[in-house]
């Protein structure tokens, strides 16, 4: 049981990961609001007490500070691909936005995900997401939005947010397993392997609530 969290918000819900944050919420009996650029009806099984939301555009002041309220904590399951390519569909370049929208519903919490190849914030980009920024089409764009998200954090982006920035491991076919976390790879007991989407959800929905890597950028993935 995830304690301490009643509803929260989920941004790019329609994904892998935002199904499984809210495959966790239902098991958990947590509401939620579920965040979609476009074709709402991917969202099925909406418990009573939750509701999926169109937002067109993280530049929409208006629309995230509605679809947020009432949230303790937002979650974030954003990836680039061939039809997010609008820098209205990125975390990136509306970072202070939903910092503002976050503030006028009331809600200080965030947990973002981000790749394991990154380093902390404030720190150079590491040679993997150098190599990777430099591949065309969504991989390279992937690369350089993750980074560009670092980057922000860095240089002082959420600053009034409790935010968590999880360099996960994850994909379609990692195992349903908890995951371990740990600040840097220096005597941690993660390994490289990727978990479920599941089992990632479910570990941002604890730390969610837990706030143990708050301002921080955990490594979370299989156990060695």
């Amino acid at each position: 049981m995830i304690a301490g969290l009643r509803q929260v918000a989920v941004i790019g819900a329609a994904g892998g990961l935002g199904q499984g944050i809210l495959a966790v919420c239902r098991e958990e009996g947590i509401s939620f609001t579920a965040m979609v650029r476009s074709r709402p009806e991917r969202i099925t099984g909406v418990p009573p007490g939750s509701r999926v939301v169109v937002v067109t555009s993280l530049a929409d002041r208006a629309a995230l500070t509605a679809a947020l309220a009432g949230a303790d904590a937002v979650l974030t399951a954003l990836g680039v691909t061939a039809t997010s390519q609008d820098p209205s569909a990125t975390l990136s370049a509306n970072m202070r936005t939903v910092e503002q929208a976050m503030s006028e519903a009331g809600v200080d919490r965030i947990v973002m995900i981000n790749t394991l190849l990154a380093s902390g914030p404030g720190t150079p980009a590491s040679l993997p997401m150098r190599l990777f920024s430099w591949m065309p089409g969504s991989v390279g764009r992937g690369a350089r939005e993750q980074q560009a998200v670092l980057d922000a954090l860095g240089r002082g982006a959420f600053s009034s947010l409790r935010w968590t920035l999880v360099r996960g491991g994850l994909n379609v076919r990692g195992r349903d397993e908890p995951p371990v976390a740990a600040a840097d790879w220096a005597g941690a007991p993660n390994s490289w392997k990727p978990v479920s989407y599941l089992a990632m959800g479910r570990w941002m929905l604890e730390e969610a609530a837990a706030c143990r890597f708050v301002h921080a950028a955990p490594l979370v993935s299989r156990r060695r």
